[in-house]
């Protein structure tokens, strides 16, 4: 095989490897023996959260693991929460959702009722499909747009606040749900 032939084989298989969606794009996932918080942060359609995977990713690196994740995986994701609240490997669940990724926190956390699973945490960004806050959850924040931001901004325009309630920082503005 000359190569020529080899360079445009090589080159269609980069491409190809490009050109194919990632099953776990968006998806990180910290796991390393017994933790104590975990938050799970939920993308929206197409995991398109600007930012989010990014907040996600600075919380990691303050040493706290942390899941990212589409907002379709919420099922195997409760399920793996579950498991490692009921056999000690996990003490605080956290849940972060923008978008459709609201509205599957709300289900996750939903999940997590059915099971008798607390979650001290659960932030809706912009939340799409929920209905109701679950009795499980300690702490309920909903993050809507208002004046001059939008849809896509919410999380931009938040950051700070978001930070705060997944450490803990006392002082952040905006305690509790917003109507």
């Amino acid at each position: 095989m000359s190569s020529w032939c080899a360079t445009v084989r090589c080159l269609a298989l980069v491409a190809a490897f490009f050109a194919c969606p990632d099953p776990g794009h968006g998806r990180t996932r910290v796991h390393t023996g017994p933790v104590g918080s975990h938050p799970y942060v939920l993308l929206g359609l197409g995991n398109n959260s600007p930012g989010l995977s990014e907040l996600g990713r600075m919380i990691g690196r303050r040493g706290i693991p942390t899941t990212i994740a589409n907002y379709g995986e919420w099922q195997p994701l409760a399920r793996e929460a579950i498991w490692q609240y009921k056999s000690d490997r996990l003490r605080s669940i956290m849940i972060i959702g923008h978008s459709l990724g609201g509205g599957a926190a709300a289900e996750m956390a939903a999940e997590l009722d059915r099971s008798g699973v607390p979650v001290e945490l659960l932030l809706m960004l912009d939340p799409v499909g929920w209905s109701e806050v679950p009795s499980n959850v300690r702490r309920p924040v909903i993050i809507r747009p208002t004046a001059g931001e939008d849809h896509f901004s919410v999380i931009a325009a938040h950051e700070r606040e978001i930070v705060n309630y997944v450490l803990g920082v006392k002082g952040s503005h905006g305690d509790g749900p917003r109507p």
